[in-house]
């Protein structure tokens, strides 16, 4: 005969925070019960490739319409969809390409309003400083590209970089 454990319950497993569903413990008493048998496939299956969606017109219209709320709240809407001006138009360029900005934009809305607007909106409802940050941003983006435009990439990766790898390694 076997006695009963006289051991404290483990307090490390963690708790469920609800009890089992039906259709769950139902599922686990027939697992508990039925021995796995693995049987050899007749067919082999492919993996399941998740492959990236092309970016669509209705991604680019929701981006554009999250940086208009984010760091253009004073334009307001008509509410006609079809007189929204371009993110072009309201905000400065960041650089030459409008694709560029409009990925870049999104990156400084999502940082602005995580990480700026958290706490500047209880000191004031004012937009000013946003606008400011903004501006600077744009200033500085439009100055390294055309510092870019000057690199002579060619020579910077396939000479000064790997000279830089080597004095550092070595």
């Amino acid at each position: 005969m076997t006695q009963p454990s006289s051991r404290p319950p483990n307090l490390l497993q963690p708790r469920l925070k609800a009890a089992p569903t039906f259709s769950s413990s139902i599922l686990a008493a027939t697992a508990s019960t039925t021995p796995q048998v693995s049987r050899p496939s007749s067919r082999t299956r492919e993996p399941d490739i998740q492959r990236p969606l092309p970016p669509t017109d209705t991604s680019d219209k929701a981006t554009a319409s999250f940086i208009r709320r984010v760091l253009c709240p004073h334009t307001h809407n008509t509410g006609d969809r079809n007189t929204t001006r371009p993110i072009s138009e309201v905000l400065p360029p960041l650089t030459s390409s409008n694709d560029v900005d409009l990925q870049l934009y999104a990156i400084i809305a999502i940082v602005i309003k995580e990480f700026v607007y958290s706490w500047y909106a209880k000191i004031t409802p004012d937009h000013v400083f946003v606008e400011e940050v903004v501006q600077m941003i744009a200033h500085c983006t439009r100055a390294l590209e055309e510092r870019l435009r000057g690199v002579d990439l060619e020579e910077l990766l396939f000479d000064e970089i790997p000279e830089l790898v080597e004095r550092h390694i070595i």
